[in-house]
């Protein structure tokens, strides 16, 4: 079953349910989800800083960006040419 079933079947399910307390609790348990969700993509301030300063160095043309099969050549020649300094 695809996520988008899934979610369709659960407020289905959902809306079968009339007792309060009942509902207090899934909404208890969605929340919690979302929660964990929200924190599992929120960077913290170094890290901000970080890529702040990855993108600036990018824009200025002192760092390089590589394709995708680029990079994956590089790691698996594993040459130390491609290694970047600092």
């Amino acid at each position: 079953m695809d996520i988008a079933n899934i979610k369709l079947t659960l407020m289905e399910r959902l809306m079968l349910v009339w007792d309060e307390a009942a509902l207090k609790r899934i909404g208890t348990a969605i929340e919690t989800e979302i929660a964990k969700e929200v924190d599992q993509e929120d960077y913290t301030d170094e890290e901000i800083e970080e890529l702040d300063r990855r993108q600036a160095r990018h824009l200025s043309g002192e760092s390089a960006s590589y394709t995708r099969e680029e990079a994956l050549r590089m790691m698996r020649e594993g040459s130390d040419k491609y290694r970047t300094k600092g």
